[in-house]
């Protein structure tokens, strides 16, 4: 392009900040020439968007009526996502949608299907997937390195209060105005390291396992919310490796892990951390990392897109390496919900929030990682 690439950002006012503060103070190659939102106050609340004379408008059709994107970066919730992403691309802009980008396998398909038929890309914003360690890991992994993949094992929590589900119409919910959304850790707030696990077993570079089923055991220990707030989870691939997942709200850790343990024919990778280490060793005692890889920058995923536009070539990230979690947050879904004992919940108020904590979660659900296991299999039941 000969042009410098122009980006619309759709919903600014909560996660889509990075993205206005990024694009505002980084030269990116590309530039923000428009906000969506259908706060009108959100000008004045975000100085950076008159100080840098962003156009600001309502809603997708009064943009494009006036004025085009080559890049459309979609922060909203996701039971519009759809839509937006469908109408952006008829007007001619590819999209980086944050996750979760849809919750069922036929829209996924139907907006993949859209940006090969107008010639632009549909990329989805799983940060974890553009790191540059990430990336080198799973070739290594495509090439076979570590032998055999025989168990997956990851937990990882964000404490979540009142006002976390106040913020909007949808959080905790199942379903908002007669629409899905399935909100939860699994789904949403702690779905990365779920959605990486799935996307280093895919067959290519853009692609993620598919699962084969799922034992669950959810509960619920906030009751002003719809949805769980704690998930036990054991999944099998389709070739029958166990990847186990463990995610909670209630906790009093402001983040919990996320820690993982990747377990190999040949090896033993582990990490810790929100943004992950990887550390091995190979069966005959050899240590390796992934140390000497530049992981590239917080905003990957945006530089990732932008210069997609620039190479035609689409980022990793699409439709393609959401699917399998598209399914696992369905299957999980279908499983009973059950409310925490009340003897094993606490309520504790701060000067500026409110939270339910249930009692030595965060230690029952590692014994679990540790042991592949779910807390009624150990005689751990929270209901």
């Amino acid at each position: 392009m000969s042009d410098r690439p122009r980006i619309l950002l759709v919903g600014a006012g909560g996660y889509g900040r990075l993205y206005l503060d990024y694009l505002t103070t980084h030269d990116t190659g590309a530039d923000l020439v428009a906000v969506c939102d259908i706060d009108s106050g959100l000008p004045d609340r975000l100085p950076a968007i008159r100080q840098n004379h962003i156009d600001f408008y309502p809603d997708l059709a009064s943009f494009f009526a006036r004025d085009r994107a080559d890049l459309a970066i979609l922060v909203s919730p996701v039971h519009f996502h759809t839509r937006m992403v469908l109408t952006c691309l008829e007007h001619g802009a590819s999209v980086l949608c944050e996750k979760p980008l849809c919750l069922t396998r036929e829209e996924a398909l139907a907006m993949d299907e859209a940006a090969r038929k107008a010639g632009r890309f549909l990329a989805v914003g799983y940060q974890l997937n553009y790191r540059r360690d990430v990336l080198a890991l799973k070739k290594d992994l495509l090439v076979g390195r570590f032998g055999r993949p025989v168990r997956f094992s990851v937990y990882h929590g964000f404490r979540r209060g009142a006002n976390y589900y106040a913020r909007n119409n949808w959080a905790g919910r199942i379903t908002c105005d007669g629409r899905e959304v399935f909100d939860s850790p699994f789904t949403n707030a702690c779905a990365h390291h779920f959605q990486m696990l799935t996307f280093l077993l895919g067959d290519a570079m853009d692609t993620a396992c598919p699962l084969r089923d799922v034992q669950a055991e959810l509960y619920r220990a906030n009751p002003s919310i719809e949805n769980y707030d704690i998930a036990a989870l054991r999944f099998h691939t389709r070739d029958g490796i166990p990847l186990l997942y463990y995610t909670a709200h209630p906790i009093p850790s402001d983040c919990w892990g996320p820690r993982g343990v990747l377990e190999f024919e040949n090896a033993v990778i582990t990490y810790r951390g929100e943004v992950p280490v990887f550390q091995g060793r190979l069966k005959n005692g050899t240590p390796f990392d992934y140390h000497h890889v530049d992981p590239g920058c917080s905003m990957q995923k945006l530089l990732d897109a932008i210069h997609a536009l620039q190479t035609g070539r689409a980022p990793v990230c699409g439709a393609k390496a959401d699917l399998p979690h598209i399914q696992a947050v369905r299957m999980v879904q279908q499983n009973p919900i059950r409310p925490v004992r009340p003897d094993l919940v606490e309520r504790v108020e701060t000067q500026t929030d409110t939270f339910y904590y249930v009692k030595n979660l965060e230690q029952i659900l590692e014994r679990c990682a540790e042991q592949g296991a779910l807390p009624a299999e150990l005689g751990m039941q929270l209901d």
